[in-house]
């Protein structure tokens, strides 16, 4: 009960929840009172994915076992066919994928960047032909209407 006269049966609403609601359009009042910007009113930003693929085709049978396998770009071709000269390394602005014989690998199962790409030794072996496909995502981020 509140202090006021009427025991809390009155408008005053003393002592109770206020009404679901009224402080969130309060607030929103004054917000656009206040002459801050509608959400709307900002221009979007257009988010892009940005794909580079890298292909290779084993040349004979490969044992991973002992040491990793490393391969270089130029061991790859792009996706105009022609010899990569180095991989497209997004940074933090993107990811690798990487594929054996149309598999997606585990992440722990290699490591690339912009100038080799790591094969963990497993102790399985890659047949000759197998095709290896290194895929390079990122996104590019543009202020667009």
């Amino acid at each position: 009960m509140c202090n006021c006269k009427c025991a809390c049966n009155c408008k005053c609403r003393r002592g109770k929840a206020p009404a679901k609601g009224s402080q969130r359009r309060r607030a929103g009042r004054s917000k656009r009172k206040s002459g801050k910007r509608n959400i709307r009113s900002i221009a979007p930003f257009r988010v892009r994915p940005v794909v580079k693929r890298y292909f290779f085709e084993a040349p004979e049978d490969i044992r991973l076992t002992g040491d990793s396998l490393v391969l270089h770009p130029g061991q790859f071709s792009d996706d105009a066919g022609e010899p990569a000269s180095g991989f497209m390394d997004f940074g933090q602005d993107g990811y690798f994928n990487l594929y054996v014989n149309g598999v997606l690998q585990e992440g722990k199962l290699f490591k690339a960047d912009a100038d080799k790409l790591t094969i963990v030794a497993t102790g399985q072996s890659i047949l000759k032909g197998t095709p290896i496909i290194l895929e390079s995502v990122g996104f590019q981020v543009t202020r667009g209407k």
